[in-house]
């Protein structure tokens, strides 16, 4: 089980981006941000520390409670986290 922390420090090499995600059983976000990134000009990796940084910065009070409530139940609580900061990112 990773930390949100090591999650985190993984955010610099776009296979673990994608492997975390897969941990978390997110295909949709994995297919969605491989696409974006490609449409953007942005690796997937930079897009997935934009969305950490807009989550922490932007979420109202809905997003963090729906963020809180999929960790608790989560086998990989840092897995988790950043499927739900990037369907978040991904739904504004």
């Amino acid at each position: 089980m990773s930390t949100l922390g090591e999650i985190l420090s993984q955010l610099h090499d776009e296979d673990q981006v994608f492997a975390i995600l897969a941990d978390a059983g997110d295909v949709k976000s994995i297919a969605s941000l491989h696409d974006l990134a490609r449409r953007s000009g942005q690796t997937a990796c930079e897009w997935a520390i934009d969305a950490v940084h807009d989550f922490t910065e932007k979420a109202d009070n809905e997003a963090w409670v729906k963020l809180i409530g999929r960790i608790q139940n989560a086998d990989s609580p840092g897995s988790a986290c950043l499927s739900e900061i990037i369907a978040w990112s991904l739904e504004r």
